[in-house]
């Protein structure tokens, strides 16, 4: 499986697993919203935990941090680069 995760996206959605939680415990939240709110920070706090979303993966969408497209030795100003 691979991580498509950044760290600021895994800390806003502990944040926001810890928020929901939060609400539907305190009463915020009541009855099948409650529960609703449960079962998304169950979710967001999953993701976070192993850097994976499956909503990411189905769209494409990568928001780890990706390192150097160029190999050492090369120069990535040269005019080759290409998307």
């Amino acid at each position: 499986m691979v991580k498509n995760l950044s760290a600021g996206d895994r800390v806003a959605r502990l944040v926001v697993a810890a928020a929901l939680a939060w609400m539907a415990y305190d009463g915020v939240f009541e009855g099948t919203v409650g529960y609703i709110a449960y079962a998304i920070a169950a979710y967001l706090l999953l993701s976070a935990l192993i850097s994976h979303c499956i909503f990411y993966k189905m769209l494409d969408f990568n928001s780890k941090e990706q390192g150097g497209t160029y190999h050492a030795g090369e120069d990535p100003f040269d005019g080759r680069g290409g998307d």
